[in-house]
């Protein structure tokens, strides 16, 4: 049985071995300290390359970018892939159904990425960080005036449907990320705290904002569906460990038939959606379920303290994903090894349709013989699972 198949078979209600789903690596420099050389490249990472150094993705897929791609998925066990340049890793970042970002200025230190839409991004390297500002939203004629890519424009997905079809061909499910409808308002078009001031103050406009948004990630979606992508990936982030960023009634009233309706479309064409948050978000999780996501992530356990009642409440309706301490990357490799055992364990006997692992993201520092040893026990939990 192909990983694919295995994950087939768990969305068809079937219990076989635990799929492996990766959430990705700190930095693409990780990447090429951790895995062989013919696991990467320069379209493997959601941001252009830094080795060798590169402004921008380039302009056409190769079969050679495919088994890269490939390669890395059968090195690490996962179950599905990315599609697209930077789609491979990690999890809800990268590929033309998002943002495209340019190189407009590197040093030894940072660089810095002119992303579609106009917001610009800082990367420093040493420590990893990423600062998010220029936004382009402020007023309601800035929104007027605001460009977003063209998400119908069929030259923008060349090589998409190829990507799909060597992916399943090589036994892995094709996967495509968009932002999400409320973390991408203020990851790329206005600031966090006019994000949530305005969606108190000024519903016209930000209904206005939210729809023009939705729309674009909602074209992007059909288009990588007709290209033979299977599983939609969406990253917005409504909780912290505190709880809460955006409260049930605002998130009903602004996002959630934005849900429903990418739900809805995805499911019309066969596929499945994987949603990711972190945070303490239970109280927002029975609107979720509601909206039709299939499965979701990370549902730390450092962050969720009644996490295995959410598990025997909610997996009747969808599958869990990840389920683990996310701090335990920086753990000793047997101190993760022993907590992934464990929680997988958990997880398993408590999730009725079904459980999905997900790593907690490799740490950034993490030797490559601390890594293979975390790996072969992610390997060994998930074989006798």
């Amino acid at each position: 049985m192909t990983p694919r198949d295995n994950l087939l078979s768990l969305f068809n209600g079937e219990k076989n071995k635990v799929p492996f789903v990766l959430m990705g690596f700190w930095n693409e420099k990780s990447i090429h300290d951790l895995l062989p050389k013919d696991c990467w490249d320069e379209s493997t990472y959601y941001l252009p390359s830094d080795d060798p150094p590169c402004d921008s993705f380039p302009e056409k897929r190769t079969d050679l970018h495919r088994q890269h791609a490939v390669n890395l998925a059968k090195h690490l066990g996962i179950a599905c892939l990315g599609v697209g340049h930077g789609g491979p890793v990690p999890f809800g970042h990268g590929g033309p159904a998002e943002l495209q970002p340019q190189v407009v200025q590197r040093t030894d230190e940072y660089k810095i990425l002119d992303y579609e839409g106009g917001h610009h991004r800082k990367i420093n390297f040493h420590p990893h960080a990423i600062q998010y500002y220029n936004f382009p939203v402020k007023t309601r004629d800035d929104l007027d005036k605001l460009v977003l890519p063209d998400m119908q424009d069929k030259k923008r997905f060349a090589g998409i449907a190829e990507d799909a079809a060597f992916y399943k061909t090589s036994g892995l499910m094709p996967t495509a990320s968009i932002q999400g409808f409320f973390a991408g308002l203020h990851n790329s078009f206005m600031d966090m705290e006019s994000v949530l001031l305005n969606l108190l103050t000024e519903p016209d406009f930000m209904h206005r904002f939210t729809k023009k948004l939705a729309e674009m990630n909602l074209q992007a979606v059909e288009m990588m569906l007709d290209c033979g992508v299977e599983l939609v990936e969406i990253c917005d982030d409504v909780g912290n460990k505190d709880g809460l960023l955006i409260s049930p009634q605002l998130f009903e009233n602004y996002f959630y038939p934005y849900y429903c309706e990418l739900c809805r479309l995805v499911h019309s064409k066969g596929g499945w959606v994987h949603f990711h948050s972190h945070g303490n978000i239970e109280k927002m999780l029975p609107l979720f379920i509601k909206a039709g996501i299939d499965m979701i992530n990370p549902f730390d356990r450092a962050e969720n303290p009644h996490l295995d009642e959410l598990l025997t409440t909610y997996s009747n309706d969808i599958v869990f994903v990840g389920c683990l301490d996310n701090n335990s990357r920086d753990w000793p490799p047997d101190e993760q090894i022993k907590h992934y055992k464990e929680s997988v364990d958990k997880a398993v006997s408590l999730c009725k349709k079904g459980y999905i692992f997900m790593d907690p993201g490799f740490a950034q520092d993490l030797t490559k013989q601390d890594f293979d040893k975390i790996l072969s026990g992610i390997h060994d939990i998930i074989a006798v699972s």
